[in-house]
Order: C-alpha cells, then sequence, then structure tokens
C-alpha cells in the first residue's frame, strides 16, 4: 500500500509526539507499506526508516506566526508529491489548521484517515479565529474516510458534536517500541540514579504540564512515606509545569524524595525506568472526563513490565483486556492513589503479575508494528474508498 503521510510534528523533542510520528511510520514500513512523508526537518540526525521517504519542510517553529508559512509550504508540496505519484491513501495527524490533506484527497480523488491524537481544536484561538478553526476541522472530519481516535471520550465527541457517523471513527490505542541502547537491570537502573537499592520507586514519564496531577502523585508520595520507607517519585520529562512541580515538591517536604531527569532520547528510557516499580499516568478530572484513561504512557510502561495505575471512571469501550491488566483509581483522590500504590507495595507477586500480563499484551497488540497493522487493515476494508 503507498501512503501520502503529513504531520507537523517537532521530530527533535523526545516526547510522546516524536515518538508516536516516528513509531507509526516504521510501523507503517514493517507492513509491507511504501510512505512518502511530510514532516518538519529535525534540527538534529535525521529520521532513516525502510520503506519511508522524507520530504522536509521547514524546520518546526513552535511559533503560530510562522503558521501561515508552514501551511503555505505543506500545501504545496503534499500537491507535488500528489502529481508525481499513485496514492492508495492520504493518512494525516489532525492539525485543526492545516489544510493541505483534505484539499488534496478530493483534487486526486484519495480515501483520507485523520488521526485525531488530541482535542480536535487544539490551543487557545480568538473566538473569532476558534469558530473558523472549528469549521476547518469539520470540513476535514466529513470529508475522511475514517477517523483514527486513541481515547473512547474523543471518539464519543467527534460523532456528537461534529455529527460523525460511528462506524467512520475508530478506536485505536497507541503504541510503543521496546527502546533500544543499554538496558539497565533495577539495582543497575537506582544506582545510576542514586536511588537505594531496596527503595520503593512510583514513575512518571512524560511531559510536565498542566494535563497531568502532579499534585495528586506527590500527596499519594506523602502518605506512602511513612508505610514505605524509602519511597520516591521519578519523574522523566520536562515541560511548563517543572519549576511549580519542584516547588511544591520542597512545600511538602519530598525536595529529596522525588527526582526529576528531564527529557530523555528514547534509548536512554532502558537506563531509568527499569529503577521503577509502577508507572503513574494519572490525568487531572476535566482532563480524564476529555481524555479518558488510557494514552500513549500506557504501552511504554507496558514494554517494560510495569504495573501501571491510571485516573479514570469507567474501561466501558475500551478492549476488555485492559480492567484486568491495569489499576483504575478516581482522578484528584490521593489517598485511593496511595492505597493503590501500597497494595501493590505490600503485595510483590501481584505487582509482577500486573505488570507480567499487561507486557505480553502489549507485545501482543501495542506495538507500533501491531498499531500500523490496525490502522492498514481500516484503510483496506471493502467500501473504504472514495
Amino acid at each position: 500500500m503507498k501512503i501520502l503521510y503529513f504531520a507537523y510534528a517537532d521530530l527533535d523533542r523526545p516526547n510522546a509526539c516524536q515518538a508516536h510520528t516516528l513509531g507509526l511510520l516504521r510501523g507503517f514500513s514493517e507492513n509491507g507499506c511504501r510512505v512518502e512523508a511530510v514532516v518538519p526537518r529535525p534540527v538534529g540526525p535525521l529520521p532513516n526508516i525502510p520503506g519511508v521517504r522524507f520530504h522536509f519542510l521547514p524546520p518546526h517553529s513552535g511559533s503560530r506566526r510562522k503558521m501561515l508559512a508552514a501551511i503555505t509550504h505543506s500545501l504545496l508540496r503534499l500537491f507535488q508529491l500528489c502529481r508525481r505519484h499513485c496514492f492508495q491513501a492520504v493518512y494525516a495527524r489532525d492539525m485543526d489548521i492545516f489544510v493541505g490533506p483534505r484539499w488534496c484527497a478530493k483534487i486526486f480523488g484519495l480515501p483520507l484517515y485523520l488521526e485525531v491524537d488530541d482535542d480536535p481544536v487544539e490551543g487557545r484561538y480568538p473566538r473569532l479565529l476558534y469558530q473558523l478553526v472549528q469549521a476547518n476541522v469539520r470540513a476535514d472530519y466529513r470529508r475522511a474516510t475514517g477517523l483514527i481516535v486513541p481515547s473512547v471520550p474523543r471518539r464519543r465527541l467527534i460523532i456528537e458534536k461534529f455529527g460523525i457517523a460511528p462506524e467512520k471513527v475508530h478506536l485505536v490505542l497507541n503504541g510503543a517500541d521496546l527502546p533500544g541502547g543499554l538496558r539497565l537491570t533495577k539495582a543497575q537502573a537506582r544506582k545510576h540514579l542514586g536511588l537505594p537499592p531496596r527503595s520503593f520507586c512510583l514513575g512518571y514519564v512524560g511531559s510536565v504540564n498542566e494535563r497531568y496531577d502532579f499534585d495528586t502523585m506527590l500527596q499519594a508520595l506523602k502518605f506512602c512515606q511513612d508505610e514505605i520507607p524509602p519511597s520516591y517519585l521519578l519523574i522523566v520529562g520536562d515541560g511548563s509545569r517543572l519549576q511549580e512541580v519542584q516547588n511544591r515538591a520542597r512545600e511538602l517536604g519530598l525536595a529529596d524524595r522525588v527526582l526529576f531527569t528531564g527529557f530523555l532520547q528514547v534509548d536512554e528510557l532502558s537506563q531509568v525506568l527499569p529503577a521503577m516499580d509502577v508507572g503513574l499516568m494519572n490525568l487531572r478530572a476535566e482532563e480524564v472526563r476529555r481524555h479518558g484513561p488510557v494514552h500513549t504512557k500506557l504501552a511504554t510502561y507496558g514494554l517494560f513490565g510495569l504495573p501501571v495505575i491510571t485516573a479514570g471512571h469507567s474501561w466501558v469501550g475500551y478492549p476488555e483486556a485492559l480492567p484486568d491488566r491495569v489499576i483504575l483509581v478516581p482522578p484528584e483522590e490521593p489517598r485511593s492513589l496511595a492505597e493503590a500504590c501500597l497494595q501493590l507495595y505490600r503485595h510483590p507477586q501481584e505487582r509482577r503479575r500486573l505488570g507480567g500480563t499487561l507486557r505480553r499484551y502489549v507485545k501482543e497488540h501495542l506495538t507500533w508494528t501491531h498499531v500500523a497493522a490496525k490502522i492498514v487493515k481500516i484503510m483496506t476494508m471493502p467500501g473504504k474508498s472514495i
């Protein structure tokens, strides 16, 4: 299958967006697809994936002021590629202000598949501009042959708010691949990080922003101190709230119990994640309502055999295997999170069982090769054409 791929993703920043973009492209390649990928040029090393040819836009600036130029560049590049190649589908990570994928799909009569990884309208806009962006998103969704979404609340929102037929909106969870590089043992990783060998370590991997509920994580760690000496929280990532989280840890008297590594390249995760005993991915209550209990971190933690605690209200709509593999606690309830952590501390056999069953599930269903296979199957279903 020959795919025209577009994503306006920052490939220099080692976060979920970078891992997702390159991981899915590798997955398409491993499923026998040939891909022409239009992405911003990274400042660092250029990606090299067999079966994927990259066509670079100017580097991702992170500035909305330069978005008009990015919209124009991407439209022209996508149009040129459609004239030169015979594609079977256009696949784009849905970006609210871009028009190239939809226009090219319409002009050249191609099926359009959009991946909606975040809110349909990302970012904050003045009211009039927001309405224009929302109209653009609505046109994208209506033109699309299929929409790929990783969360049940987002699927419901697209169906109800945008009037999209349910059969067009497919739930496909995000994936992960086991990082390369030297993988340390738990003892080696703890020595590398300066953690006591017999400590109990909660862990978080990802962006440190307003979406995640670090206050609940810190308070839960505080509640655990009396029963789990010594216990730690390892935060692997960076972001707009880093200083705020560091200050809050000091306020709670946890400055020496919370470790921050900053963003790490994917291959460096193998030197720190083995130090963790539990993976956390607790969103704030408002964010749980918007995004649900499952996000990219699930597969990453699973590949390292970690039991996972997440915040949420229900597993309805998600794969039936998850409730037996992931612990669900109410959002913004530190004592509930602390009790779940204490249960795992007191029952190491259950901790190993949860980590082992989740690892097997991820290896069988949530590597990027498996995720891409599900998407290719959706794109090749009978009747999926314009």
